[in-house]
């Protein structure tokens, strides 16, 4: 499978607290335009499960070329390395990676358990894109490792 080039997306939460939760995801893809909505796979034994899978809100943040360092960080198996200047607060109060490509502010529309993973839908919210001229070409994940995808 590692041959399907893919964008490379970070998926964040806020918990009532305050505390914020990412992790790096490649697997998001495209549903439905009406309503709009998004989905992306987590595994069934990650650390992180529960938090994903109650939270009712979630942000996806696509990531550019220039971010496979952050992308790495927030791949991290445990804890990440989580760094408060990496994220700003979107127009729906989520934790959005600051300088990514684009942002999606999602509720969760439902899960589906898939083998090892579960499938997590979300209705977007609300949404926006930086200007090309700023952030570059999408990064991308190929046989195991960042690319770049140009245009």
């Amino acid at each position: 499978m590692g041959l399907f080039a893919t964008g490379v997306c970070v998926v964040s939460v806020k918990s009532s607290d305050g505390t914020v939760t990412a992790m790096t995801v490649n697997s998001f893809v495209s549903i439905s335009l009406d309503p709009m909505l998004v989905s992306w796979s987590l595994q069934n034994a990650s650390s992180q499960f529960d938090l994903y899978t109650s939270a009712e809100r979630f942000a996806v943040s696509i990531l550019g070329e220039g971010q496979a360092e952050l992308a790495r960080r927030y791949a991290a198996r445990g804890d990440s390395q989580l760094r408060s200047d990496d994220f700003v607060s979107g127009k729906f109060g989520l934790p959005v990676i600051n300088g990514a490509l684009a942002h999606l502010e999602c509720r969760r529309w439902s899960d589906y358990t898939a083998g090892d993973h579960t499938l997590i839908f979300g209705e977007v919210l609300g949404m926006s894109a930086s200007t090309a001229s700023e952030t570059g070409s999408p990064l991308g994940f190929f046989n195991g490792q960042f690319c770049s995808i140009g245009s």
